[in-house]
């Protein structure tokens, strides 16, 4: 019989950081005819430019562009001693906000900020790229990123950003330009920094070099990342994630907006490879509006809203406008009602609200603004049908659905009955221990309504959502760089390789032995099933949803049998076993590390449940799990069949029977 090792943990570390539940109020009337599921129409759009650009520009010097964002502080301060701060990447991504609300009003003012929006960064640009002033940047790093901003400046409204500079401004710019096509850059979405302004080059450069026959081929290679179902690799980093989105689809688009060049040459498969994204998008967003977090550089929240957005621009979108509007104004409102604006008028780090956990080693205090490239959709008129058409039902607002994404090795599903929506990766060819990759990678599950546990770059690896080995039950490690076996809409398999205990393993990946796994998506919850084929006995274990307990809240443990439920607030997460070996029940909850504040993607306390084998289990001994994450409701108990075959077992499971082959 199993023994239940079970703790209440009483949390007393004060409340929730304001930033977390604050939302600044918008004075834009909710149009619940035209807008029947967000309410949201063009003026919250607008409204919310509005505030997050003077928000922003509080703490500009207009004179000379330089922002003055507030530090960071605490054990995060540990991530910017070896960086330079870089004003001018601060500076161009609180830009293309403002780039895209005066192309969409005229306007070069917004209520909260006195003075013009433009001149800062056109003071800042004139000076950055002028080799006489004292503010010139020189010439630009290797792999330096900037200029993106710029040429959209000029793309979109020249009459703000080219028509008033000098001859000799724009000659500074455009010599700025060539430097930034001729230099160095990652091997990964880098590209478009470097090639997005060759048209300007070509059109006032005076016949100058514009490297376009060698972005041309930079072009051909980023589209050879593309790896079917609209989702791309991105480059040398070799994962799927929402560069995807606000990497790829963005840039293509853009590039397909304003280059006619590689219009002719590459439209049609821009096109078409984003009408094959746009069949699954809908399946990423959550009844509340928010789209599946997982991957890196999440702190751009609504950047995401891009590539569906510049679609609609160019014409290519396949969604209707109604239903891209429920979409992207739905994401938009969910952060903007969750705290993404700090008291402090900003786009803080974070995903919510404040939160550094979240934060890679290369993320800065300005890169939370990438998130202005998600209100592109302001560059529509306001008579466009995209704002004039009724919103139309997503899935997670109806009958939910299940599919499979191969192109990007993974299956999402809108359970139909709350509406979460969730992704499941088979295929994660990620091969880093940076940015806390295996946790924002290697999970079985990803919840919109749920999200993860984690922390902070350089912390624990931690087992929430992953199945784990150990060799001597102490040292533990998790599921890294999966392999899919098959990809269905309801049932996923993948494999990875054993890690050697030892800090050097030698082994040739082909004679590695491995831990195969299996996911049953169910409506609500799903079932794992794994086990391991190396030779001798392995402690086997495996991890629920993270969730997050508030600061002043406790988490409360509710065993049952076989079944293991945690709560804290409003979340809940169950882990029950189901065919297992003998073996413990646990929860675990995560303490930040000293000078941090959250272990939680959402903010708080980051708690899961975990079932975990008592002695070491035979090769080819199958594990058996149910988990489930929700909110506002306590997991329902499920009922799970499980027959033992000759060579595997048979899985009944919400009415449908699986077939699962242990020896094949």
């Amino acid at each position: 019989m199993r023994k239940f090792f079970i703790s209440i943990f009483i949390l007393c570390f004060g409340l929730f950081s304001t930033d977390v539940l604050s939302a600044s109020s918008l004075n834009a009337k909710e149009d619940r005819q035209t807008s029947p599921y967000t309410g949201y129409t063009r003026a919250h759009w607008l409204e919310i430019n509005e505030q997050l650009i003077a928000g922003a520009l509080n703490y500009v010097n207009p004179e000379t562009g330089i922002f003055s964002l507030p530090e960071s502080t605490g054990a995060y301060r540990e991530l910017e001693d070896f960086r330079n701060e870089n004003q001018a990447r601060i500076m161009e991504r609180i830009m293309v906000g403002v780039v895209i609300y005066t192309t969409a009003t005229g306007k070069d003012e917004v209520p909260g900020y006195k003075g013009s929006i433009t001149k800062p960064f056109i003071n800042a640009i004139t000076r950055g790229t002028d080799p006489k002033s004292e503010g010139y940047w020189g010439d630009p790093d290797p792999n330096d990123q900037i200029g993106v901003s710029f040429a959209l400046g000029i793309y979109a409204c020249p009459e703000r950003f080219w028509n008033p500079l000098t001859n000799e401004q724009k000659k500074n710019l455009i010599n700025f330009f060539q430097k930034q096509s001729f230099n160095t850059t990652y091997h990964n979405n880098h590209y478009f920094f470097h090639l997005f302004a060759t048209g300007l080059i070509e059109k006032y450069g005076n016949g100058i070099d514009s490297n376009r026959a060698h972005h041309t081929q930079m072009m051909e290679r980023l589209l050879g990342w593309y790896r079917g179902d609209g989702w791309f690799i991105d480059g040398n980093n070799r994962g799927f994630d929402y560069y995807n989105f606000w990497g790829f689809q963005l840039f293509n688009q853009m590039v397909y907006q304003y280059d006619p060049v590689w219009k002719e040459q590459f439209g049609k498969r821009i096109q078409e490879i984003s009408s094959r994204l746009l069949e699954t998008v809908p399946y990423q967003y959550a009844r509340n509006g928010g789209h599946i977090p997982w991957g890196r550089s999440l702190t751009y929240r609504f950047a995401s809203n891009a590539a569906i957005g510049w679609a609609m621009i160019n014409g290519n979108s396949t969604l209707s406008p109604g239903a891209a509007r429920r979409i992207l104004s739905g994401d938009l409102k969910y952060f903007w009602e969750n705290g993404c604006m700090g008291e402090n008028g900003l786009l803080n780090i974070g995903y919510l609200g404040k939160n550094q956990s979240l934060a890679e080693n290369y993320i800065v205090p300005g890169d939370p603004y990438f998130a202005m490239h998600g209100l592109c959709c302001l560059l529509l008129p306001e008579n466009h049908p995209f704002w004039t058409a009724k919103e139309e039902p997503m899935p997670a607002d109806i009958a939910g659905g299940k599919v499979a994404v191969e192109g990007a090795q993974f299956s999402l599903n809108v359970s139909p009955v709350d509406g979460d929506a969730r992704l499941y990766p088979a295929g994660q060819p990620f091969d880093r221990t940076i940015w806390q990759s295996p946790i924002k990678y290697n999970q079985h599950a990803y919840s919109a309504t749920i999200g993860f546990c984690l922390t902070g770059e350089g912390g624990e690896d931690i087992g929430a959502g992953r199945t784990g080995y150990s060799y001597d039950g102490k040292q533990w490690m998790y599921r890294l760089r999966s392999r899919a076996l098959f990809i269905k809409p309801d049932h996923i398999a993948s494999v990875y390789h054993l890690q050697s205990s030892g800090k050097e393993d030698r082994t040739p990946e082909f004679q590695k032995d491995e831990l195969i796994t299996h996911t049953l998506i169910g409506n609500d919850g799903e079932v794992h099933v794994f086990w391991h084929n190396y030779p001798d006995p392995l402690y086997l274990s495996v991890g629920g949803y993270g969730i997050s307990i508030p600061h002043n809240g406790t988490l409360q443990e509710t065993p049952s049998g076989q079944r293991l439920c945690i709560q804290g607030g409003d979340y809940y997460s169950t882990i029950q076993a189901v065919f297992t070996p003998e073996g413990n029940l646990y929860s675990t909850l995560l303490t930040p590390r000293k000078g941090w504040e959250h272990t939680h993607l959402f903010g708080g306390l980051g708690a899961y449940c975990s079932w975990q084998s008592k002695a070491g289990v035979p090769p080819h001994t199958p594990v058996v799990v149910y988990v489930n994450g929700t909110k506002g409701r306590v997991p329902a108990n499920v009922k799970i069949n499980v027959t033992r075959t000759y060579n595997g077992l048979v899985i009944t499971f919400e009415g449908k029977q699986y077939q699962i082959k242990i020896i094949d």
